[in-house]
């Protein structure tokens, strides 16, 4: 796969610090939201909870040893966090945003794990961690705001002991609301981002104070696995929101949820086209050693 650079999204003008600041301000602002959208029950919290308890499940399966180390990058209000605590990890919880901390270590105290979590801020791009250290990563929710995954990926690898596991989610390009909907159909992107910059350099329309919200297709994300030498063991997506056209919904929310259970239940039984077709895209890797 070629080597890209630091600004890896395309079309992104900005520098990775600049991009970096403002996924800051936007989670920062939206912070509670992410505490109680696991209480909620519309179709984005429907599917946020269902990425959840697969990516358990997942670390569940593992089997590793209690007392295995653990990082979750991204920790936000700490509920993965607090459920990794309570299953015998001890884990270091990452988040570039303050609050998030506070949110996090607030979740830990009230669960009474605190004994098993250690949290402070840190960014996926540089990790503050000596190498081989985890059984275990995980970075959910974090891909697609990160203005280099590649980068992200070397240091998730890094850290990694040898045959440690990775677990991690990225937004699905080719999910089948973006594929029904021309106002989001994936091949049209770049053009789309293309439009924007011009728009905004001749000064038709404001800077967008908005963070790039990357997508990827299961192909392409694989292949920055295998680039950094993460072996994919398995592979799954989940989330169907309602359709939409020119993204505005045309459904009702009660409608969304059962069509996102019906469709997820065809995707949960292999069927094709629909199994590759969910909005989250979740990876179970292992870190691969070189062979002497």
């Amino acid at each position: 796969m070629q080597q890209r650079t630091d600004n890896e999204i395309p079309g992104l003008r900005l520098s990775g610090g600049e991009h970096q600041n403002l996924v800051d301000a936007r989670f920062q602002s939206t912070a509670l939201y992410w505490k109680e959208i696991y209480e909620r029950d519309n179709v984005d919290a429907k599917i946020y909870q269902q990425r959840w308890a697969r990516v358990l499940r997942l670390v569940d399966e593992l089997g590793l040893p209690p007392h295995s180390h653990a990082l979750e990058i991204g920790c936000g209000a700490g509920r993965t966090t607090v459920a990794l605590a309570q299953r015998g990890y001890r884990v270091q919880a990452v988040d570039t945003v303050p609050v998030m901390i506070d949110l996090a270590r607030q979740e830990v105290a009230k669960a009474g794990v605190g004994d098993r979590v250690a949290t402070s801020l840190g960014d996926v791009h540089s990790l503050p961690f000596r190498d081989n250290v985890f059984s275990l990563v995980l970075a959910i929710g974090v891909a697609s705001w990160l203005h280099s995954l590649d980068r992200a990926m070397r240091e998730m690898f890094r850290v990694l002991k040898p045959h440690g596991y990775l677990v991690i989610t990225a937004a699905n390009r080719w999910s089948l609301d973006n594929i029904l909907d021309p106002g989001s159909f994936p091949g049209l992107q770049p053009i789309r981002w293309k439009v924007r910059n011009v728009l905004e350099q001749f000064g038709l329309r404001k800077p967008g104070t908005e963070p790039r919200h990357h997508m990827y297709s299961i192909t392409e994300f694989d292949a920055f696995l295998s680039a950094v030498r993460l072996e994919k063991m398995k592979g799954m997506t989940v989330g169907f929101k309602p359709f939409s056209f020119l993204n505005h919904q045309l459904l009702p929310q009660s409608v969304g949820v059962k069509m996102h259970q019906k469709l997820q239940s065809f995707a949960d039984r292999g069927l094709p086209v629909i199994r590759s077709a969910g909005v989250a895209y979740i990876a179970l890797a292992k870190k691969l050693t070189p062979k002497t």
